[in-house]
């Protein structure tokens, strides 16, 4: 029988993970989308014993950090925490330097996110059907703020087929501010960006944007179809990989951030900031994107003037 020497036989497959991981935020520190990825984080961390670290990396409306990791080492090490605005930004600008169908791949949803219209405590609206109908009978009388969302309100309006003077802000912080004061007649942003005015009476919800009521977080406020608005737009975050990964890991990250995901503690924590959790398999996460593709080119059809120009 021959004797080979140890040099010579076949290597042992790396076991995965065998260092730390990167989870990529387009976002800077400190918002909503970092939080939730700091937590998941923790959870991945645990689950694969190995240091899991967020790594912001804001600009470009998320391209900056979407395009390092759609360029990065296609080995699990490296993940992005995006979604929906990567989708957004490939139909509307400012378009990414890449195709994000090619480049990336998913690994699981991680949480929805639903809008919130608002107004002053003291404003006659109490739902979207009030505002609506107002905003229908004045066309062009009632304001709307928001930071940074243009596309989303044009869309909002598309369906509710009203006439309402959208507010763009830099910033959400004078936007919330304003609408407290009156200066203008509601805002709309993401639940998490407004539940502290919310939660302390400073603003007063008038509708949400997703499917069903946020339970537990927001149980009287109504969703916007239920007001006979149809309109249902989320945000869904997920992780995403560069596209060559091997499939064993990516069953390994997808079976891993799953498990954080569906658990009761990181639900009832996202719960806390105005997010749902979920986990879902890849081909799940692929086929949301593509219906939210779907419905943002029906709108860059409708208003071709949203879209930027090259």
């Amino acid at each position: 029988m021959a004797v080979f020497p140890a040099s010579a036989a076949s290597p042992l497959p790396e076991e995965f993970p065998s260092q730390s991981i990167r989870i990529v935020v387009p976002f800077p520190a400190g918002g909503s989308t970092d939080a939730i990825a700091r937590i998941l984080a923790e959870g991945m961390a645990r689950e694969l014993g190995q240091p899991v670290y967020v790594d912001n990396r804001p600009g470009a409306s998320t391209n900056i950090g979407s395009d390092y990791v759609a360029k990065s080492k296609p080995d699990g090490y490296t993940l992005l925490f995006g979604g929906s605005t990567l989708v957004v930004n490939s139909i509307f600008g400012p378009r990414p330097s890449f195709d994000p169908d090619d480049a990336l791949t998913s690994v699981s949803t991680v949480a929805e996110v639903p809008f919130v219209l608002a107004t002053n405590p003291d404003a006659p609206f109490r739902t979207p059907r009030e505002f609506m109908d107002a905003a229908r009978s004045d066309p062009g009388r009632y304001s709307i703020a928001s930071a940074q969302l243009d596309t989303y309100v044009e869309k909002l309006k598309l369906a509710a087929s009203v006439d309402v003077l959208h507010v763009p802000y830099k910033g959400g912080a004078q936007a919330v501010t304003d609408a407290m004061s009156g200066q203008v007649d509601s805002a709309f942003a993401l639940v998490p960006v407004l539940l502290p005015q919310l939660q302390s009476g400073k603003l007063r919800a008038l509708g949400i944007s997703s499917a069903k009521r946020l339970l537990p977080t927001l149980p009287d406020v109504p969703t916007f179809v239920e007001s006979g608005v149809n309109f249902v737009m989320t945000i869904w975050y997920g992780l995403q990989v560069p596209s060559e990964i091997a499939g064993d890991r990516l069953d390994r990250l997808n079976k891993t951030v799953r498990k954080v995901a569906d658990a009761s503690e990181f639900a009832a924590r996202l719960a806390d900031m105005g997010a749902r959790a979920g986990g879902s398999t890849p081909k799940v996460m692929d086929k949301l994107l593509a219906q939210q593709r779907a419905a943002w080119e029906a709108l860059a059809t409708a208003h071709p003037e949203l879209v930027q120009k090259p």
